[in-house]
């Protein structure tokens, strides 16, 4: 004979009470063993106000409104009327099937598919880490949103939770915890907003539990003694952001304390999340390293470390120093012309009109500027003007820069010779040496001396003098190919 059927059958004289709207409403607790097998360990304890019993077999009057739910018993006489007395966990107690509702101090769940009354052990939002650390028979170990775990009573048959709480899917409820959801904590939750409640889904099979008793609105549960030392994500956030941490429950205090997370911050050049966005360091580096730019250029984030991002056009960080230095040596606009066959044109000069300049910077420990102009050489019939004149004349590294003069069309990136390492260089012709055998001035097409066409190319090497400091150095060079200075053919002319 079934157990539904035992009951029933020896139960006969209080058969009336169990018919309910719809039908006949019978309890049906399954196999004793498999209704004991959840009953062991939980403490199955009455909460009424009168002369009840515990299951610890201890027999007591009736009492009060609901003390008889659990109550030890031999047959159904000992119960109150419309209650049966069934086996659990070993012992007999005093129950009823439900709905409608069950009597003060029991709640309604299903066992074995059956919803019936039990002793409500007080267990709603006990700590935990499974199920079987709850007080209820069918207790839940649920997750809250802000990571806190907690035990949830049963409440799929009715919506009896305690003052406070609300009855919920545990598919629902849990899915308030998955990422991208809506959650209300610090934690996977997301951003806040209070919860969303995705689709159940498939419903779990008829007669098992799947509805639970849960803090509203994705709240964890109250921090109260039970809950002493439970931790759930906390947060802190501003204009900056929102960062997460973790705080804990302080039961005599009654209330989560400690909150681990920082507060958001403007993000800084430090290798930390400082507005807590899952990244580092991905704001405008000149925002993160003082707010403006450093001359010239601008700043870049690396390792943690600020740093000369790039320099503007026209312009090179030397000497080498701190990123807030920026970029203050300019580059001249011929770069590159650090070789011969780089050389860059500084135009052509003739011996009737005015001087020309080339204006440079050497810019770095290694830089050489080579230029390249062409000395024309008018025809003035009776005498000469020519006189090619090269000078350092100004600049910051006027004195400490050095040229290599090239007078022909070939130029060497290794020169040697007395036109090297100079500051000033004269080619002339505009006077006559002593011997009357050098010299252009005068001239004439069929004198003794005749007016030449000395045209020629020159390259210019522009270099640091050796031992120069690391220092910027503009230069400014003077190419004239009619020379103030008296032609001096003993020392000067080449």
């Amino acid at each position: 004979m079934s157990v539904r059927s035992t009951i029933l059958h020896a139960q006969r004289v209080t058969r009336a009470s169990f018919w309910v709207a719809g039908g006949l409403f019978a309890i049906t607790l399954g196999a004793v063993s498999a209704f004991g097998g959840c009953a062991q360990g939980n403490t199955l304890t009455t909460s009424g106000t009168g002369g009840g019993t515990t299951s610890s077999g201890t027999t007591g009057g009736s009492g009060g409104s609901g003390t008889w739910v659990g109550q030890p018993c031999e047959t159904a006489e000992e119960c109150p009327e419309g209650a049966d007395c069934v086996v659990v966990a070993g012992s007999k107690m005093c129950t009823q099937g439900c709905p409608p509702e069950c009597p003060e101090g029991s709640y309604c769940t299903l066992i074995e598919g059956d919803p019936v009354c039990v002793p409500d052990p007080d267990g709603q939002c006990g700590q935990c880490q499974g199920a079987a650390q709850c007080k209820g028979i069918t207790d839940a170990c649920l997750t809250a949103p802000d990571g806190d775990k907690f035990c949830a009573r049963d409440c799929t048959a009715i919506d009896d939770c305690p003052s406070g709480f609300t009855c919920m899917a545990k598919a629902d409820y849990e899915a308030l915890s998955m990422p991208g959801t809506g959650g209300t904590g610090g934690g996977a939750g997301g951003a806040g907003g209070g919860p969303t409640l995705p689709d159940a889904g498939t419903k779990p099979p008829s007669g098992t539990p799947f509805k639970f008793c849960v803090p509203p609105d994705g709240n964890s549960c109250p921090c109260n003694d039970r809950r002493d030392g439970v931790s759930k994500s906390c947060e802190q956030k501003n204009e900056f952001g929102k960062c997460g941490g973790t705080e804990t429950c302080d039961g005599k205090a009654g209330s989560f304390v400690g909150c681990t997370a920082k507060t958001p911050a403007a993000e800084a050049c430090n290798a930390e999340d400082d507005d807590c966005n899952g990244q580092t360091d991905e704001s405008d580096p000149n925002a993160m390293c003082g707010g403006t730019a450093p001359p010239n250029g601008t700043y870049g984030c690396s390792a943690g470390m600020c740093t000369l991002g790039a320099c503007d056009p026209g312009w090179t960080q030397y000497p080498p120093g701190a990123p807030a230095d920026g970029c203050k040596c300019t580059l001249d606009a011929s770069e590159p012309n650090g070789t011969c066959a780089q050389a860059a044109s500084a135009g052509m000069i003739t011996d009737t009109g005015a001087p020309a300049q080339i204006a440079g910077t050497l810019s770095s420990d290694d830089d050489v500027d080579v230029w390249t102009f062409d000395a024309v050489d008018v025809d003035e019939v009776t005498t000469n003007s020519y006189h090619v004149s090269i000078d350092v004349v100004g600049g910051e590294g006027s004195e400490n820069v050095i040229l290599d003069v090239m007078r022909g069309d070939v130029c060497s990136d290794d020169p040697m010779g007395p036109a090297s390492g100079i500051v000033a260089y004269d080619w002339c012709v505009d006077g006559k040496s002593a011997d009357g055998t050098a010299g252009e001035a005068p001239c004439s097409a069929d004198g003794p001396v005749h007016c030449n066409n000395n045209s020629a190319k020159y390259f210019i090497r522009v270099r640091r003098k050796a031992g120069t400091p690391s220092l910027c150095l503009p230069y400014k060079v003077q190419i004239s190919a009619k020379g103030g200075d008296p032609c001096d053919f003993t020392n000067q002319c080449q």
